[in-house]
């Protein structure tokens, strides 16, 4: 109780009036003769708190075919959420124990979902629990939502000239008078950005705070930035020359489309279309690794290969790679690092010359194949050698 009415009183003063020097002291008496005190400049956020059971509160924040956006409210005393969304045609026996044991939510705030990549025109119910200060569970809230139909989303969205790293897309919007904007990423990608900083579920913020960031570097508001990425009418990738590379191979990617206007409203639901990219056709391609030469920047690696398939040869150094050599995601960590390595592929047995800097350090020279657009074909060969010293 304490606590409440000393956040209650603080608010009562205002944050302005905390922002200013010298700082201020609120002094509480309580009934019972306590007597409490704080300092503003020591108050970092101040929250209204409703004492009473915790509850999570519901709402639908936008439909489309194949997506529900909800709402997920909670009030200052509750310590965490957990939320899922089912078919309402699955019968849950007890919703508390299926939220705890397959929630696809766990916020320690309110929280905006997109439950996505559902099937159209069907009905879903969205169960949620709340927690309080304790992590003792609430009652369980819940909302049934039907997706729509396809012909009523905002956007038309096609992907075409998929590979195993790359894809083109077109987007068509319902009414060409909106403006819009259209990504695409991993899925991976596309989950880190709904829930980095306090984006809180909302993948519309990862693009304010991008706005913001080149505004602030450009001297502009962050509305004015919407401009350099905005689209009206119909729009082709390929056309463009603006064609999706580096992606993942055999992966889920997404194309996020949503409409807002040049003052940064929000004006149609957050549209995802999921593509998977191809997965690469495996090569019997034997790469043995020679070291050839090895002074401080100037370190040959002969590469000697059974067939003409594409490969490449890269030189990193053990203290970047052995991570990910140890948890299993090398190729990956190589090839899907934002390089198109399409572009560095070669042919038949050969030297690779490289200019490792760091003397005294262990590196490794990786041979992996690699398809038309640089995705593995083949499991990477290894080598190991120390750099010698040297300078300039």
């Amino acid at each position: 109780m304490k606590k409440y009415l000393l956040l209650l009183l603080a608010a009562c003063q205002g944050m302005a009036a905390m922002a200013q020097s010298p700082a201020y002291k609120l002094k509480i008496n309580m009934k019972n003769g306590t007597k409490l005190s704080v300092i503003t400049d020591e108050v970092e956020a101040i929250k209204f708190a409703k004492l009473g059971k915790v509850q999570a509160k519901l709402s639908q924040r936008y439909v489309t075919s194949t997506s529900l956006g909800v709402n997920i409210d909670i009030e200052a005393n509750a310590s965490k959420v957990k939320a899922v969304c089912v078919p309402a045609s699955q019968t849950i026996e007890d919703p508390k124990a299926y939220i705890e044991a397959n929630a696809t939510v766990e916020a320690y705030d309110s929280y905006k979902k997109a439950f996505d990549f559902l099937t159209p025109e069907t009905d879903y119910v969205v169960y949620a629990l709340a927690y309080d200060d304790n992590g003792i569970a609430s009652e369980v809230s819940s909302l049934k939502l039907t997706t729509g139909k396809t012909a009523d989303d905002p956007f038309v969205v096609n992907a075409k000239n998929v590979t195993t790293t790359t894809l083109d897309y077109v987007v068509t919007p319902k009414d060409d008078n909106v403006q819009y904007v259209v990504q695409t990423t991993g899925m991976d990608m596309y989950n880190t950005w709904c829930n980095e900083g306090e984006n809180n579920g909302d993948v519309f913020q990862h693009f304010v705070t991008f706005w913001k960031a080149m505004g602030n570097m450009y001297g502009e508001t962050w509305q004015q930035q919407i401009k350099y990425d905005a689209k009206k009418g119909t729009y082709d990738s390929e056309v463009d020359y603006n064609t999706q590379k580096t992606l993942l191979w055999d992966a889920d990617q997404v194309i996020i489309t949503f409409g807002v206007t040049k003052d940064g409203e929000l004006v149609t639901p957050i549209q995802t279309t999921k593509v998977r990219t191809l997965a690469p056709v495996p090569s019997d391609n034997k790469i043995k690794l020679t070291l050839k030469t090895n002074a401080w920047r100037d370190v040959v690696i002969t590469a000697d290969v059974s067939n003409s398939d594409k490969y490449i040869v890269n030189v990193q150094s053990a203290a970047g790679a052995d991570a990910h050599i140890q948890s299993g995601d090398l190729v990956k960590w190589l090839l899907n690092s934002g390089t198109d390595y399409s572009n560095y592929g070669k042919s038949g047995s050969q030297d690779w010359e490289f200019s490792p800097n760091k003397g005294g350090q262990k590196y490794y020279a990786i041979g992996i194949g690699i398809d038309d657009n640089g995705a593995p074909t083949t499991e990477p060969t290894i080598i190991d050698f120390v750099l010698p010293e040297g300078g300039f």
